[in-house]
């Protein structure tokens, strides 16, 4: 995978080494065409990480979303339970008091799952962070060993021109 974006960084080069240059603007043109064809090979290149980020994000918040229909269903039928039994003098203070249980429940609980949630993406996006870092760290290496390269062959082409 990592080759495969070194290959079309190359391929990439290649095109707009070879591409007409315009003289005194220190611009090129280039065929579209075949850079939009090295992106789009490029993207289908990259890490599952990357993609797999997106991924965690949806996850993250229909855990969260998830969370919040439990709690509130819990609240639901802490109000029903209330609204059956209240009635009764005593038997409303206990309905009351089992609501009021129910309610504490459902937001601990709706908070755990956060919590859980939010550190569990958190791990997720700091190994991609990590992975991203250290392919993007590789790919400056390569291209810098690239841009020696150019610079040696360019020094070489001259030397060989002035003899």
């Amino acid at each position: 995978m990592e080759n495969d974006v070194f290959e079309i960084l190359e391929e990439l080069e290649e095109i707009v080494d070879r591409g007409t240059k315009i003289p005194m603007t220190g611009k090129v043109l280039v065929d579209d065409t075949q850079i939009f064809a090295l992106i789009d090979r490029m993207r289908t290149s990259l890490p599952d990480e990357i993609r797999d980020a997106q991924r965690v994000l949806y996850e993250r918040q229909k855990i969260l979303d998830e969370a919040k229909a439990e709690a509130d269903h819990i609240l639901e039928r802490g109000k029903s339970y209330i609204e059956k039994l209240a009635g009764e003098n005593e038997v409303a203070k206990q309905a009351q008091s089992y609501a009021e249980d129910l309610a504490r429940q459902a937001q601990n609980y709706a908070k755990d799952v956060k919590l859980g949630a939010v550190q569990y993406t958190d791990e997720l996006l700091q190994q991609v962070e990590k992975s991203v870092a250290e392919t993007l760290q590789s790919l400056r290496q390569n291209r810098e060993e690239l841009r020696t390269l150019v610079k040696r062959d360019q020094h070489e082409k001259k030397t060989e021109t002035a003899e």
